[in-house]
């Protein structure tokens, strides 16, 4: 439940990508169950996350598949409820692409720190887990909206009120515990490496995603100031023309206006009377002309 001020409100907005990543990981979810009905354990293996299988055995597609299956119903019920919760608000504010990029990284991301646990794990204890759900993207998910948003709060358990800022530092903290734990042997069902992983794939994602905005934006602003520069010199330019045409003009002018004087219209030759004419139009702009 998100709080800020006074104002409750219960889960996020249901958006597009949110609602498809909903959809297929609740369908999945019942293909995996209804699969495991006939060959127990089969799609675990396939699809799931472990790096016997990843590094050995070139299953490639498990740091990307391993994030759609999930164990039980609570642990589906969870991860979607924490994906509607945060989810909707991030795609809003990043537009869909972004979006489904960044949960798809930090899922990726989880798998990989999993995969080398196991490894270590598997070197020390001689123990291979297979790793499955969306928890490492989720995480992910967390880490974005207490980035953006650091201080709304969230009811923890639906009671207290936490800053949300807090709730990812004091998860972060848990999750690194966990991860040295299980690194010393602790076992136990939950991949803390897994949502450490999906932690720090969305921090990389966010400041890399940061400094590529900043780099946009300056680049834009050079390549804006540099035109700026250019038409001002053209600009110039163009002014100095007219103001040189003018000068000319005004000596055309005043030379054969002085030979009138003397000798009368009738003394001007054809190419003086053309001098004088095109002295007329640029010493005297046309009213639809702007000298500035």
């Amino acid at each position: 439940m998100l709080r800020q001020n006074v104002n409750f409100r219960f889960g996020g907005p249901i958006t597009e990508i949110v609602k498809k990543l909903l959809i297929i990981n609740a369908g999945i979810f019942v293909l995996q169950h209804i699969f495991n009905l006939f060959f127990a354990g089969t799609a675990e293996r396939i699809f799931g996350l472990n790096h016997v299988g990843f590094i050995y055995e070139f299953k490639i597609w498990q740091p990307v598949t391993y994030m759609f299956l999930h164990g039980n119903l609570l642990h589906l019920f969870f991860n979607l409820f924490a994906l509607w919760m945060f989810g909707g608000e991030l795609e809003q504010r990043w537009g869909k692409k972004v979006f489904l990029k960044y949960y798809i990284f930090c899922g990726i991301g989880a798998g990989l720190f999993i995969a080398f646990m196991n490894f270590i794990v598997f070197a020390q204890y001689g123990y291979a887990p297979i790793t499955i759900g969306a928890s490492g993207a989720i995480y992910g998910i967390l880490l974005a909206y207490g980035m953006i948003w650091p201080n709304r709060e969230v009811l923890l358990y639906f009671l207290f009120p936490v800053k949300i800022k807090y709730l990812v530092i004091g998860f972060g903290i848990i999750e690194f515990l966990g991860t040295i734990s299980s690194a010393a042997g602790a076992g136990g069902t939950i991949s803390h490496i897994g949502h450490l992983g999906g932690l720090f794939s969305g921090f990389v994602f966010i400041i890399y995603k940061r400094k590529k905005s900043r780099l946009k934006n300056k680049n834009e602003a050079s390549t804006g100031g540099k035109v700026s520069q250019f038409l001002m010199q053209e600009r110039l330019k163009r002014k100095q023309q007219e103001i040189d045409k003018r000068i000319q003009a005004k000596n055309i002018i005043d030379s054969l206006l002085e030979k009138i004087a003397k000798e009368g219209m009738g003394s001007l030759t054809h190419k003086e009377k053309s001098d004088l004419e095109w002295a007329r139009k640029h010493y005297y702009p046309d009213d639809e002309d702007i000298v500035h």
